[in-house]
C-alpha cells in the first residue's frame, strides 16, 4: 500500500511521514504549491534523507484553485492507494471526484476555507467562489478527520453537516526520535543561532523561551490572539519581585505585532534581558528550548495542542500556557502538566516559583514528554495506521 501525505503546513506531515515510515509503511510526502518556505522539510531535520520520499506538486495553492485541471491532479496522485491531506487538499480532490481518505486540519483549512474566499488574485477571480464550494464538499466527503477536541473543529463540522467520523486524538507533529532532550544537543554545531542563545543562557539564572507568533493587539479573531504582552509584563513583575535573580527571555521576530512587542520591551526596560531571533526553523527552536528553563505556549484562548506546546513538551520543559482543562478531560484520562496563564500576574507567579524551587517544576515537567509520546505520537499513529490499512 502506497500512502501520500499532501501538504506540510506547520510541519505536521513531515513528522507524520517519518513516524509512519519507522513503522514500515510506504509513505511519500507531497509538498503543495504555495506552502510557506519555513514549513519545508529541510527546516525540520539535520540531514537530507527526506529527499528520497518527498516530491513537489504544481497544485495545492487555494488562490490558484481555478487554474488547476483535474488531469494535473490525477497524474500527480497515480499509484497511491490512500491519501491523507490538510489545507485545501479536500477541495482539490473533490475536483477529481476522489474523496480524501483522512483529513488532518490544522485550523484555517477547516474554519475558513470552506466558508470564505482564500484571498484575491486578479488572475484567479473564479477561485473566490470555486474553492470554498469545493472545500466544503471535499470535507463532507472525507470519511475520517483527525484532531484534538476543540470548538475550532466541532463548530465548522456542525456548520458543514459533517457525517463522517471525527477521531479526537492529537497530531503526531513532532518527530520525537530526533527531538529528544538526551541527544538533541549533539546537533548544536549545525545551528545558526544556538551560540547566541547560549550566550544569554550563561548570563542569566532563569531562561524563558517563547516562540509563538506575536499577535496581541486585537486585530484578529480571539482564537488567534497569543497574549504576548502578558509575558513581557509578567517578566518585568518577576524581575521587580526578585531582583536577586537574573531572568532572560528568547523571542522570535515572527507575527504582525513584533514592532509593538519590541516597543513594549523597551517601555518596560527589558532590552538587555531579551534576545530576538529571526523567524527560524523548528530544528533551531528545539536546540534553544533544550538549554532553556521554561517554555511558553500561548496566553490568549485555551489550547491543548499546537506546535509550540508540543515542542516544549518534547523537550520536557515546564510549560506556561492558557488551558481550560474541562474542555479536554472527556477525551483524555490524563493531561500533561501545565502552568496556566490567564494574566501577567500568573506569569510572574510561575517565574518566581521556578526561581524559588526549580527542581519541583523540572520534576513535574518531565511527565509532559511521557504524555506527548503516548497521546500525541503512539495513539494517533495507531489510529491513522488502522484507518489506512482498512481494505
Amino acid at each position: 500500500m502506497r500512502v501520500a501525505l499532501v501538504n506540510n503546513n506547520n510541519n505536521i506531515f513531515f513528522a507524520m511521514a517519518r513516524h509512519l515510515r519507522d513503522r514500515g509503511m510506504d509513505v511519500t510526502l507531497l509538498i503543495a504549491a504555495g506552502e510557506s518556505p519555513h514549513f519545508h522539510p529541510s527546516w525540520d531535520t539535520f540531514d537530507l534523507d527526506y529527499q528520497a520520499y518527498t516530491r513537489d506538486l504544481s497544485w495545492g495553492d487555494p488562490i490558484a484553485f481555478d487554474a488547476v485541471s483535474a488531469s494535473t491532479i490525477e497524474r500527480s496522485l497515480e499509484g497511491f492507494d490512500k491519501i491523507v491531506g490538510c489545507g485545501a487538499v479536500p477541495g482539490f480532490l473533490h475536483k477529481i471526484r476522489r474523496p480524501l481518505d483522512v483529513f488532518v486540519p490544522y485550523g484555517s483549512d477547516l474554519k475558513e476555507l470552506p466558508f470564505r474566499p482564500p484571498g484575491f488574485h486578479r488572475r484567479h477571480i473564479r477561485s473566490l467562489w470555486q474553492l470554498p464550494l469545493a472545500q466544503r464538499a471535499g470535507v463532507r466527503e472525507c470519511p475520517h478527520i483527525i484532531g484534538d477536541p476543540s470548538p475550532l473543529i466541532s463548530g465548522p463540522l456542525a456548520s458543514l453537516g459533517y457525517r463522517g467520523t471525527w477521531h479526537e486524538v492529537g497530531l503526531p507533529m513532532i518527530y520525537t526520535p530526533l527531538y529528544d532532550p538526551e541527544t538533541i544537543l549533539d546537533h548544536r554545531d549545525r545551528s545558526h543561532w544556538f551560540y547566541a542563545i547560549e550566550k544569554l543562557r550563561n548570563e542569566v539564572d532563569v531562561l524563558v523561551f517563547s516562540h509563538a507568533r506575536h499577535i496581541w493587539k486585537g486585530n484578529v479573531p480571539p482564537e488567534w490572539q497569543k497574549g504576548n504582552d502578558k509575558l513581557f509584563r509578567g517578566l518585568r513583575a518577576a524581575i521587580n519581585a526578585r531582583p536577586d535573580v537574573r531572568f532572560g527571555l528568547v523571542c522570535l521576530e515572527y507575527g504582525p505585532d513584533v514592532i509593538p512587542s519590541k516597543e513594549l520591551v523597551a517601555e518596560l526596560g527589558l532590552e538587555d534581558r531579551v534576545v530576538w531571533l529571526p523567524k527560524t526553523a523548528r530544528k533551531e527552536l528545539m536546540l534553544g528550548l533544550a538549554i532553556s528553563d521554561i517554555g511558553c505556549g500561548e496566553f490568549g484562548e485555551s489550547w491543548l495542542s499546537c506546535g509550540t506546546i508540543y515542542e516544549v513538551l518534547a523537550m520536557g520543559k515546564p510549560l506556561l500556557q492558557r488551558r481550560e482543562d474541562s474542555l479536554y478531560t472527556h477525551a483524555y484520562p490524563e493531561l500533561y502538566p501545565v502552568w496556566d496563564v490567564k494574566t501577567s500576574d500568573d506569569v510572574k507567579r510561575h517565574l518566581v516559583s521556578y526561581a524559588d524551587d526549580p527542581d519541583a517544576m523540572r520534576t513535574r515537567a518531565k511527565a509532559g514528554r511521557k504524555w506527548l509520546l503516548e497521546y500525541s505520537v503512539k495513539r494517533p499513529l495507531d489510529t491513522i495506521q488502522r484507518l489506512l490499512e482498512r481494505a
